[in-house]
């Protein structure tokens, strides 16, 4: 097994834990705006790891898209649909982030913490079904 199988395997692998987390952070979310909840660490915590597992999965995706130089193939999908798309879902993430750290009322941070996340995710399963029905 070569290093860019290995690479385009914890690339596919690591999909699993960046939905898991962000379906996380888009439930909490939901569920402290409808709610009426007091924003806590526990929140402050999963917006930073849900951010953190989606710049590791764009590092990993952009390693696997060098090494394979997928940019110079005949599939556009793999060439730039699918990196844009990812990067979309990065920036919406962490813009999201910082947004929400600027707000000052738990129902506010709440709101937007719950649409920049539902905005990412929706991103994020356009670039994957995407790209699991082509490749």
């Amino acid at each position: 097994m070569n290093m860019t199988t290995v690479l385009y395997e914890a690339h596919s692998g690591w999909r699993y834990l960046v939905i898991l987390v962000l379906v996380l952070a888009i439930l909490r979310a939901l569920w402290g705006w409808l709610r009426r909840g007091e924003w806590s660490g526990l929140d402050n915590r999963l917006g930073l790891i849900t951010t953190i597992v989606i710049d590791i999965q764009l590092l990993l995706g952009i390693v696997v898209w060098i090494m394979q130089q997928q940019w110079m193939g005949f599939n556009a999908l793999a060439a730039w649909e699918h990196p844009v798309t990812m990067f979309l879902t990065a920036a919406v993430a962490h813009v999201t982030s910082s947004r929400v750290k600027k707000q000052t009322e738990s129902a506010d941070k709440f709101r937007t913490a719950a649409i920049g996340y539902l905005i990412a995710g929706a991103l994020l399963a356009l670039g994957v079904a995407r790209i699991t029905r082509v490749v």
